[in-house]
C-alpha cells in the first residue's frame, strides 16, 4: 500500500513538473498532499457503501463524521507502522519471559485482521507490559489469501507452544477484525484448558456484508452472513464457547456491516461510538476494556 502511495506521488509529480512547469520539489510537495487524500477517500468510501448496505445502522452525524475523520488519520498509520520491515518474533512484539520462580505468567496472544500484520499491534504493548502480561506474541497470519482454517492450524500451534513455554498457564487472546473468527477456529483443535479467555475487537462474527463484494477471495468468502463456515462455527459455538469471549466493537464500524454482527450471543460485548474499524485499535475505551475483561480470566 505505501509503495503504491509513493508510486502515485512521483508519477504525479512528474506530471506536474512536465504539465505546468513547476520545480521539481514543488511539484514533489504537491504530489506528496494529494497522495494522502487517496487513502481518504478509500475510507469515505467504505463509509458510504457501509450505510447503503445497512441504513439506519450507526449514530447521527457528529459520531459518523468524527467515526471518519479518525479512520482517515488512523489508515495512513497503521499502513505506516505495517511497513516497518518484519521479523519473525522482534523484541517490541514479544514482552517478557515465563521464568521460574517469578510471578505468574500471564501470557497473551495478539492477532490481527484480514490484509494486516502484527506491527498493528505496537500501541498495545506498553500498556499489556504495564498491566503485568507476558510473554506477549503477536503472529503474522499468512499468507494474507489463506482459508481461515489454515490460520487457525497455525494459532493452535502457538497456543500449545506459549503453553508449554509457561508451563500449562492458560494463554488469553486479543483478536481484531477476522482474527476473532481465526481464534474461535482454532479453539476447536485445542483442548478447553488451553485458552483462558478471549477479547474479540470490531470481529465479524456474524459476517460482514461487504465480503459479498470480494467473491473471489477465499477468506472473504467465510465472512459473508450467508457463509456456510461462519454459519457452522456459529451453529456449533454460539451459546457453548469452550473458553470465555467478549467482544468490543463501535456502531460505526465501517468494515463490519451491520456494525452488531461483531456480537456473539451468550457472551459480554460492549458497544462503542464514533469509531471505525481500526480506529478501534487506538481507542483508549476499547483498550481499558479489554485490559478489564482480560483481568477476569
Amino acid at each position: 500500500m505505501l509503495g503504491g502511495e509513493l508510486a502515485f506521488a512521483a508519477a504525479l509529480a512528474a506530471l506536474l513538473a512536465a504539465g505546468l512547469s513547476l520545480p521539481l520539489g514543488a511539484a514533489l510537495a504537491v504530489a506528496l498532499a494529494l497522495s494522502l487524500l487517496v487513502p481518504g477517500a478509500l475510507v469515505a468510501t467504505s463509509f458510504v457503501i457501509a450505510a447503503l448496505l445497512a441504513p439506519g445502522e450507526g449514530g447521527g452525524l457528529l459520531y459518523r463524521g468524527r467515526a471518519l475523520l479518525s479512520e482517515a488519520i488512523e489508515f495512513n498509520l497503521a499502513v505506516l507502522a505495517m511497513a516497518v520491515p518484519r521479523e519473525s518474533r522482534p523484541p517490541a512484539i514479544e514482552v517478557g519471559a515465563a521464568v521460574p520462580g517469578k510471578r505468574a505468567a500471564r501470557p497473551l496472544l495478539l492477532l490481527h485482521g484480514i490484509v494486516c500484520n502484527y506491527n498493528i499491534w505496537r500501541p498495545w504493548i506498553a500498556r499489556l507490559q504495564a498491566a503485568g502480561f507476558g510473554p506477549v506474541r503477536a503472529l503474522n497470519l499468512e499468507p494474507l489469501s489463506a482459508d481461515i482454517e489454515v490460520h487457525a492450524a497455525r494459532v493452535a500451534q502457538e497456543l500449545r507452544a506459549l503453553q508449554r513455554e509457561t508451563h500449562g498457564a492458560p494463554v488469553s487472546i486479543i483478536a481484531h477484525s477476522m482474527g476473532g473468527l481465526v481464534a474461535r477456529a482454532a479453539l476447536r483443535l485445542l483442548p478447553a484448558e488451553c485458552v483462558g479467555r478471549i477479547v474479540t475487537i470490531a470481529s465479524p462474527h456474524h459476517g460482514t456484508r461487504l465480503a459479498r463484494g470480494f467473491p473471489w477471495s477465499p477468506t472473504m468468502r467465510q465472512m459473508s452472513p450467508d457463509s456456510a463456515w461462519l454459519q457452522a462455527l456459529n451453529a456449533a459455538q454460539e451459546g457453548h464457547l469452550a473458553a470465555p469471549l467478549t467482544s468490543i466493537y463501535s456502531l460505526e464500524d465501517n468494515l463490519v456491516v451491520p456494525p452488531r454482527s461483531a456480537r456473539l450471543a451468550g457472551t459480554p460485548a460492549h458497544e462503542l461510538r464514533g469509531f471505525g474499524h481500526l480506529g478501534l485499535l487506538s481507542s483508549r475505551r476499547a483498550i481499558e476494556q479489554t485490559l478489564a475483561a482480560l483481568a477476569q480470566a
